[in-house]
C-alpha cells in the first residue's frame, strides 16, 4: 500500500470512528454510497476501512440491512491533578503498553540546556516511546535525560521502556507543565498511526527532585479523541 493511500485510509478511518462516537450503539451508519459521496472517496477505499472496523468489532455489516454500530471507542480518564507518569495518570492504566522504544544520544543546545540546567554542549539521552491503550497507539512520548546524571543501570534499556521513573529510582517533588493543543503531522502520523490533522494535546514537563535539580524534560502527545482530560484547581493561598 502506497504512502498516500495509507494516509487516505487513516483519514477515512478517523472520520468513520468519529461518526460512530456521535451515535448510539445499535444505530446504523449511512449507506455506503451516501458515505462515499459525503467523504468524497471511492467505494473500494471505504469498504477496506469498514472491513477493518468490522474485524475490530466496532460495526457489523449485514447484507440488506446496513451497517450497525456495535461499540464506540473507549475513552480514558487522564488526571493531571497529581504528579506521576502517563501510566499513573490514566484510569485503567493496566492496559497501557509500550509499542515503540528507542534511545538516541543528542546535544543539549540552547532549549534543553535551559530546561535541564546544563551547558549547551552537554550530552543527553532522548528516550522515545509510543504507548498504546488496548492495542491502539495513544501517546507519543519523548523524555530527555542528562547522560552524566544517570549513572549505571543494569536494566536501563530493558525496563525504561515501561517505567522510566521506576528504572531511574526518581523521587519527583515538583513538576512544571505547559499544555498546548496541536494536530498530528510529520513523525506523529507514523508513530501514532493517525491521519493528518488529528487533534492532539501536547504536555511539556520538567520534573525536579527535592533540591530543584531537573530530572528530565518531556514532550507527551496524547491523541485527544481517546481521552477525557481532568484538572483540579485550588485557591491560591
Amino acid at each position: 500500500m502506497g504512502k498516500s493511500k495509507d494516509i487516505q485510509q487513516l483519514q477515512i478511518r478517523d472520520i468513520i470512528l468519529n461518526l460512530i462516537d456521535d451515535r448510539r450503539v445499535g444505530e446504523k451508519l449511512l449507506p455506503e454510497m451516501e458515505l462515499c459521496k459525503q467523504l468524497d472517496v471511492s467505494r473500494a477505499a471505504l469498504r477496506n476501512v469498514l472491513d477493518e472496523l468490522q474485524h475490530e468489532q466496532y460495526i457489523q455489516r449485514i447484507q440488506g440491512s446496513g451497517t450497525i454500530i456495535l461499540k464506540k471507542r473507549p475513552r480514558y480518564a487522564l488526571d493531571f491533578s497529581h504528579l506521576g507518569s502517563a501510566s499513573e495518570r490514566i484510569s485503567g492504566y493496566e492496559v497501557l503498553n509500550t509499542e515503540h522504544f528507542m534511545i538516541t544520544e543528542i546535544v543539549a543546545g540552547d532549549e534543553y540546556a535551559e530546561k535541564l540546567k546544563v551547558e549547551p554542549d552537554e550530552r543527553l539521552l532522548n528516550v522515545e516511546r509510543v504507548r498504546s491503550l488496548d492495542g491502539t497507539p495513544a501517546i507519543y512520548t519523548c523524555n530527555v535525560l542528562v547522560k552524566s546524571r544517570i549513572g549505571y543501570h543494569e536494566n536501563l534499556f530493558a525496563e525504561i521502556a515501561n517505567s522510566l521513573s521506576d528504572t531511574m529510582g526518581w523521587q519527583v517533588e515538583t513538576c512544571d507543565a505547559s499544555f498546548h493543543f496541536c494536530t498530528a503531522e510529520g513523525i506523529l502520523l507514523e508513530r501514532l498511526r493517525t491521519s493528518p490533522g488529528a487533534p492532539l494535546l501536547l504536555v511539556k514537563e520538567t520534573a525536579r527532585q527535592h533540591d530543584g535539580l531537573p530530572l528530565d524534560y518531556s514532550h507527551d502527545y496524547y491523541l485527544a479523541d481517546l481521552f477525557e482530560f481532568h484538572f483540579t484547581r485550588t485557591r491560591k493561598q
